[in-house]
């Protein structure tokens, strides 16, 4: 059976995009140090690699149903495990991760997913109430606050924003109102206001400064995007070439293996190189959401659209964040980056948009 034959299915492609793009990660870290033997972030990528694979493949074994029962489950367990890591050890100014048994896992991650599953759960059950705004919008918003403020007391400013991306991306495309909107807006701007000068911390209000101008302090917080553009900027159209990324071996570009991931990429690849990776992800976003319009069932629709939303903000706000058109949030590239929580939570959402969309016709035809 050839590469061609083996892609025929849809679901298939899904599979094989998202496998993709992680093994070029483990061939973007692979060459990431100055070392001559493949480096220990490129192990574990690896080995997070391939329990991705068997995640998939145990979600592809399972059945539309099961995962409309385990969706209240999963969001409260995922909640759960939100308080617990309160109580955890605190590392690099955060209480973000649970460590058992020498793996470190990032409650944060999962929540992500768990509340798109929730939220698709809700709106697929409301029946007669399907037509209320007042009431989506109701049960969208309580259950994003919930895990926003538990995020945000850790606290982890980058998952906190993509989670509130992702809400109010499922929340107004699936129950749309132009005065809840305005009001919203509205709100966040008069809410903004004691945010900036009472809650967030310096560090975090000068990351928003230097966004506008990183050549205010370009040896301290502008430090960041400025090596992170002329590491994009020094691959050209080719690259350096595997292995030669200046930036990254001689230690101008700090975070390397995961918010600036792609940099090294970029600069190791140059323009072509960041042109495939971004039609990857291109296919991974905009792919499953060509099948919306033959899916009946409001829990599917809601999953997928979730589910690209959740690949599509993470995508734009790193890749801008690296060219420095966004602040430096600490928001990874997702699939891409280093990570083993993020890239195994990825998995399950690539997989679970796969199993959708080739099970989606016998669903609208039995239902439950």
């Amino acid at each position: 059976m050839n590469l061609t034959s083996l892609l025929q299915k849809p679901h298939r492609k899904i599979y094989f995009v998202g496998f993709l793009i992680i093994f070029l990660s483990c061939l973007n870290l692979a060459f990431i140090d100055n070392e001559e033997l493949i480096n220990v972030y490129a192990v574990k990528q690896f080995f997070w690699f391939l329990l991705s694979i068997l995640t998939s493949f145990l979600i592809s074994r399972i059945r539309l149903q099961s995962i409309k029962t385990l969706a209240v489950p999963l969001y409260f367990f995922s909640i759960l495990l939100l308080i617990i890591v309160l109580f955890s050890e605190e590392i690099s100014g955060a209480r973000s991760w649970i460590k058992l048994y020498g793996f470190s896992f990032q409650p944060s991650e999962l929540v992500k997913i768990s509340y798109v599953f929730m939220i698709a759960k809700l709106y697929s059950d409301l029946g007669s109430y399907s037509r209320s705004f007042a009431i989506k919008y109701f049960l969208g918003l309580l259950f994003f606050v919930i895990p926003f403020i538990l995020i945000m007391i850790q606290p982890d400013f980058g998952s906190a924003f993509m989670l509130l991306l992702l809400s109010m991306a499922v929340i107004f495309s699936f129950s749309f109102n132009r005065k809840f909107l305005f009001i919203l807006l509205l709100l966040i701007i008069v809410i903004s206001i004691p945010v900036w000068q009472s809650y967030l911390k310096p560090y975090q209000k000068q990351r928003i400064v230097n966004f506008i101008n990183p050549e205010n302090d370009p040896r301290g917080y502008g430090y960041n995007a400025i090596q992170s553009k002329i590491s994009i900027g020094s691959g050209s159209i080719i690259g350096k070439g595997f292995g030669n990324s200046s930036q990254s071996k001689f230690g101008f570009l700090p975070e390397k293996h995961t918010d600036f991931a792609f940099s090294v990429w970029a600069e190791q690849t140059g323009f072509l190189g960041s042109l495939i990776l971004l039609s990857l992800y291109l296919f991974l976003i905009i792919y499953p959401l060509l099948f919306l319009s033959n899916i009946k069932d409001v829990f599917l629709k809601v999953i997928i659209f979730g589910i690209s939303s959740y690949f599509f903000f993470h995508f734009l706000v790193n890749s801008l964040m690296t060219i420095g058109l966004f602040p430096v949030v600490g928001i990874p590239m997702i699939l891409f980056s280093y990570g083993g929580t993020s890239l195994l939570c990825a998995s399950i959402a690539f997989s679970v948009s796969a199993l959708i969309i080739s099970e989606f016709r016998d669903y609208n035809r039995l239902g439950v």
